[in-house]
This record gives structure tokens, C-alpha cells and sequence, in this order.
């Protein structure tokens, strides 16, 4: 073991950090707690930081608390477990209020405060679990190796009872890489992806819904991996289930996206109808299956949806079928195209929710050259987040409002939306 630093650990940061400072040098604590002094070994030395790893608490913090799943500190699905979940939420409004000061030089924000997880423990409908050596779980946080788990304590009671029958097809299916899993715990239903290097036979799937699993256990689509993309070879039984948030209705695909924390589905939905208001046209960008978008059809003449995902929008447009919905179309394409496609339109609403990277410089430029007199934002990356806003308030608008929204308690990760409008 390399030396020891004894560090004064000030706050969390981005990523689950602890941050402390040493010779004037930042270090990045990992497993730490805000306000405390630990001892830590150096495991990446940078130019202008450190990274290191709690080997002793020597005075601990008030938040700290003992991780309650087994794996905590090998497997690297959780960052900040050992801190009380108050905490947790605290910590992540400083650092959302602190990037978009630092990053968006916005520092007089009207935040409106927190929505925390209705639960903070098995709240994730949707879990990729990694497969090695007959070993099933999540990659440790230091390296790719799969740290076999019996159960995971982030995702949806039901899904952990099909770990044990995993071992199984796993047994029987030498090659698989990942297995997918959709729940619907409105409906008690499950969709599967097996994803192996080489085909798997149709038969021994077929054999595995039948008879492997459980009944509310719908369909099993086999796939395989080119890059980072998952193809798909064949289905057995259903390829998708049905979720319902309030009095909405909607049909997820294998290959579309949902929202994972159940728990928060109706809030959510509630806090972007509440900062869209009424308008005359909207549109829903980056749009997956018309989670936002069919409940935002009611508050308003005419709305369109806009993904990439063709499995989404073909779910999109089913929903819209199934809600009644005669106000909402919905098209494939991304942000940038349908905004490319739209310029000289005039927008009341433009709802945005895209990926962790942010908007890209040419969408912020078609938004500003169109000008709707609204723009919900919804991010999970605050510093992407704050670099957006940071240009679109120069370019003309006004932040009115931001919200954290815990989708991901136990993870570093941060969901906020925000409220845009034209500056008077």
C-alpha cells in the first residue's frame, strides 16, 4: 500500500467525490463523506489533481452512515451509499447551485428546491446487469471485472427474484454478455434482452420463457453487439410492456426508453406540465415514447414529438392512439434535424431532454434564431446543463426556475429541469 494522505475532506462534488485540498493541489476522495478528515491512498496522480480512496475515517462525518448493500465499495453501481440519503440530496443541491454559479455564471437562481425519490432503495424499473465467468452484476468501479451479486439493492423487488434463474440461463447460454431487463410494476410485467457474442437458439429461449421463468416474465429478445450498439437477431413472445403514470397509458418497446425511477414517474410529469404552462404550439424534443408529450397534448393546441429512436416513436404513436390523443404527431429525427426542419416556425414551447453530453452548439444556435417564448430544459448532467444555459441566457432568455429531481438516489448523478423565457 502506497502512503497514506491525511486529507480535511470540505464537500461532495460531481461524481460522488469527496473534495480536499493538499499543497494547494485538488484531491478527489472517493468513499468519503462531506466535513471529515480521513486517510487516503493516492490511486491516479494527474497534473492538477489527485484521485484517492478512503482507507480510514479518522473523524467521521455526521452524515456518514454504513452502506447497506454487501457489495458497496467493490461494485461500481453506487457512489455515495455510506452517506444518509438527507445528505445525499443536500449535497447534490449544492453542487447543481454551485456548477450553475461557476459554469453558467448564473448566481441569483430561482430554485424551487427538491423532488427526492419516493424511495431510496429499489426504485429502478430498468437494469442492465453484466455477465463474466458465470459471474452476474455491475462492474467494480476500478476496473471491468463483474462483481457477482445475489442481489441489487437500486432496482425493483421483482426483478431481483430472476437473479437466481440468470445463473441458470447463463449455465446453458455460454457466451452472454448482458441481460436487459424492463419491469412494469403497474402491470407486473417483464421484457428481456439477452445480449451473447454468437446466436443464441431460438428454442432454448422459447424453453426459457416457458418453463425457466415466471409467467409475468412476457418476452425474451435475443441480440448481439456491434461497438456499443445492441442489434437484434429475434424476440420470443411479447417485445414490450405497459407502464401507466396516472391516467396515462403507454407501451415501451425493448428498444425504447422509459424513465427507471417509478416512484417519481407522476411528480415528474407534473413539474413539466406545471413549468410548460398552456400554449399554442409545442414541440417535445428527444421525446422517447411521449412520456412528457402525450400528458403535454392536453395543455395545449398542437404538439409534436422528435426522437431518433425508431422503436420509440412507433411506442410514441401507439400511445397516442391508446390516450385518445388527436393533437400530438410524432416524427423521428434529432433535435438538430427537427430544428433544422422547423426554422421561421413559431413555438410557444419547446420541451428539451437531452442526453448527458448537452445540446449540441448548432441546436442552441436554431434555438435562439427561433425563439420560443418557452423552453423546459431537463438535464442529467449539470455541468453540460449549465453550459447550455449559460448561452441561452446570453443569447436572450431568461432562467425563471430549476428543480432537482432525484431520479438516481445512491449515484452522483443529478436530474434537474429548468424553465426558460424570453427576457422582456
Amino acid at each position: 500500500m502506497s502512503k497514506l494522505l491525511r486529507l480535511n475532506v470540505e464537500k461532495l462534488v460531481y461524481g460522488g467525490y469527496g473534495f480536499a485540498k493538499l499543497d494547494g493541489k485538488t484531491v478527489f476522495v472517493r468513499f468519503a463523506s462531506p466535513r471529515e478528515i480521513v486517510d487516503a491512498e493516492v490511486i491516479k496522480e494527474k497534473k492538477d489533481f489527485l484521485e484517492a480512496v478512503v482507507r480510514k475515517v479518522v473523524l467521521s462525518s455526521p452524515a456518514r452512515r454504513e452502506p447497506p448493500c454487501p457489495y458497496y465499495g467493490e461494485c461500481g453501481g453506487c457512489q455515495i451509499q455510506h452517506i444518509t440519503y438527507e445528505e445525499q440530496v443536500r449535497a447534490k443541491r449544492e453542487i447543481l447551485l454551485e456548477t450553475l454559479k461557476r459554469i453558467g455564471k448564473l448566481g441569483d437562481v430561482n430554485y424551487e428546491g427538491e423532488l427526492p425519490s419516493k424511495k431510496e432503495f429499489n426504485y429502478r424499473v430498468r437494469v442492465q446487469f453484466k455477465v463474466q465467468d458465470q459471474r452476474i452484476g455491475f462492474y467494480r468501479w476500478d476496473r471491468k471485472e463483474v462483481v457477482d451479486i445475489n442481489e441489487c439493492l437500486l432496482v425493483h423487488e421483482k426483478v431481483n427474484t430472476l437473479i437466481p434463474l440468470f445463473r441458470e440461463a447463463i449455465r446453458a447460454v455460454s457466451d452472454l454478455q448482458e441481460i436487459h431487463v424492463q419491469y412494469s410494476p403497474t402491470r407486473d410485467e417483464a421484457i428481456l434482452k439477452f445480449v451473447s457474442i454468437t446466436h443464441t437458439d431460438e428454442s432454448l429461449l422459447k424453453e426459457f420463457l416457458e418453463d425457466l421463468f415466471p409467467d409475468w416474465v412476457v418476452g425474451i429478445g435475443n441480440y448481439g453487439k456491434l461497438a456499443n450498439t445492441l442489434v437484434k437477431r429475434y424476440k420470443v413472445g411479447r417485445e414490450h410492456v405497459f407502464m401507466d403514470v396516472g391516467k396515462w397509458k403507454f407501451r415501451v418497446s425493448n428498444d425504447s426508453f422509459f424513465q427507471v425511477n417509478y416512484t417519481l414517474w407522476e411528480d415528474f410529469v407534473g413539474e413539466v406540465l406545471e413549468k410548460s404552462g398552456t400554449y399554442r404550439k409545442g414541440a417535445d424534443l428527444h421525446c422517447g415514447v411521449g412520456f412528457f408529450t402525450i400528458p403535454l397534448s392536453e395543455r395545449g393546441n398542437f404538439i409534436e414529438g422528435a426522437d431518433a429512436n425508431p422503436s420509440a416513436v412507433k411506442d410514441a404513436e401507439y400511445n397516442a392512439r391508446i390516450n385518445n390523443r388527436e393533437n400530438v404527431i410524432f416524427t423521428e429525427a434529432t433535435a438538430y434535424k427537427y430544428l433544422k426542419r422547423h426554422v421561421g416556425e413559431l413555438f410557444d414551447l419547446i420541451v428539451l431532454d437531452p442526453p448527458r453530453s448537452g445540446l449540441l452548439k448548432e441546436e442552441i444556435e436554431l434555438l435562439l434564431k427561433n425563439k420560443p417564448e418557452r423552453i423546459v430544459y431537463i438535464s442529467c448532467n449539470p455541468t453540460t446543463f449549465a453550459r447550455d444555459l449559460r448561452i441561452l441566457t446570453r443569447g436572450g432568455y431568461r432562467l425563471s426556475s430549476v428543480k432537482l429531481v432525484d431520479n438516481f438516489p445512491q449515484t452522483y448523478h443529478i436530474e434537474s429541469v429548468a424553465l426558460l423565457e424570453v427576457g422582456d
